[in-house]
């Protein structure tokens, strides 16, 4: 028996092939992993289609800067994810540490 869905929408994620072909140590479930676990995240002002750049843990633990586009639809599709994230976008995300 199947059960209607009432009122939820769960968002798809994708992951384009050139982010492998350019990080080899990350797999798609790696960057979509850490997408889905992200301790940080926020909209980058000015980009159009609306895209996000955020930090969380793949299933093993490391930690994996991403940056998602939002289609219309409420999917998310991940142009670009590496290990470890870089320290500029730890300080635009409020988790590096600050220049003297």
């Amino acid at each position: 028996m199947e059960l209607p869905q009432r009122g939820l929408t769960l968002n798809r994620v994708f992951v384009l092939d050139r982010v492998m072909e350019r990080h080899p140590e990350l797999t798609k479930e790696d960057a979509a992993h850490a997408w889905e676990f992200c301790i940080r995240s926020m909209p980058r002002l000015g980009k159009e289609p609306e895209e996000h750049v955020g930090i969380g843990y793949d299933a093993s633990g490391r930690l994996v800067e991403v940056v998602a586009i939002r289609s219309n639809a409420g999917d998310w599709l991940i142009k670009h994810a590496q290990t470890p994230p870089q320290e500029s976008i730890k300080r635009e995300l409020g988790l590096g540490r600050r220049k003297a």
